[in-house]
């Protein structure tokens, strides 16, 4: 014989099966729906994000390639960018609902990142998303997460040229969108530097954004001279949509 048990009676005796010891304790930020119980699940996340259904350990997910000691290493690094980045956008947010002082503080710091006359409340909330989009793809763990693909120079350049052996990480141009890292750059020894590497990436693959550019030079914050020059000359407009602008308003 079959029995159909409704979803908020299957909550409960969840509730009532398991060992306390094993249930999580912390108020839950969704209810269940009060006719259906099915809204959300319960047993699924942890400290995320309970509408999107993400894991409870949540980070860019781990692709192929990888040690364990070597994506303890990125992993590691992608939760200090997305910290930073969530951070910096609930500053902005903050500051947003404050107003006052605390917005014109606010004010003068987007303006020295992304330049004169940008610090518009408009620019301010889309520069909070971005950065809020780019941490949850650092955190996300579903089915639907970017994965990470660990890679040697050697390997990355034969595969994607567009990248090239002395990237760091990049995004693929076609195909699935994915993360990948280069193993044996001097940077993925450098906590700091594959902290930056991995939150400039999902402003590429999360956001769409490409690398800004002025006379066909690349705007890096830590690139060559003439790079490094470009991105701190870059128009305001330019800037609010380069990935290494949203990584240093997150510093």
């Amino acid at each position: 014989m079959r029995i159909t048990i409704p979803g908020l009676l299957t909550v409960a005796l969840c509730a009532i099966a398991f060992n306390a010891s094993a249930r999580f304790v912390s108020t839950d930020p969704v209810q269940a729906d009060p006719n259906t119980g099915a809204n959300y699940n319960r047993y699924w996340y942890g400290n995320n994000n309970p509408y999107r259904f993400t894991d409870p350990d949540g980070r860019l997910s781990r692709g192929t390639g990888w040690t364990d000691k070597q994506w303890k290493q990125f992993d590691r690094a992608q939760q200090s960018a997305a910290g930073s980045l969530e951070k910096a956008a609930g500053k902005i947010n903050g500051a947003l609902t404050e107003g006052g002082k605390a917005l014109q503080r606010a004010e003068k710091s987007f303006e020295r990142n992304f330049g004169a006359g940008t610090a518009t409340p408009e620019n301010m909330a889309k520069a909070a998303a971005d950065m809020g989009s780019m941490a949850a793809a650092l955190r996300d763990t579903g089915s639907g997460a970017i994965p990470a693909n660990a890679m040697t120079g050697q390997a990355l350049a034969a595969a994607y040229p567009s990248v090239g052996a002395d990237t760091l990480a990049g995004v693929p141009t076609s195909g699935p969108a994915q993360v990948l890292v280069n193993i044996s750059h001097p940077g993925f020894n450098s906590p700091s530097t594959l902290a930056w590497g991995a939150g400039h990436e999902t402003g590429h693959a999360v956001l769409g954004y490409k690398d800004q550019r002025m006379n066909g030079i690349p705007a890096y914050k830590f690139g060559t001279p003439q790079q490094q020059e470009i991105f701190k000359t870059l128009p305001g407009q330019q800037r609010l949509i380069n990935p290494d602008q949203l990584m240093d308003q997150a510093r």
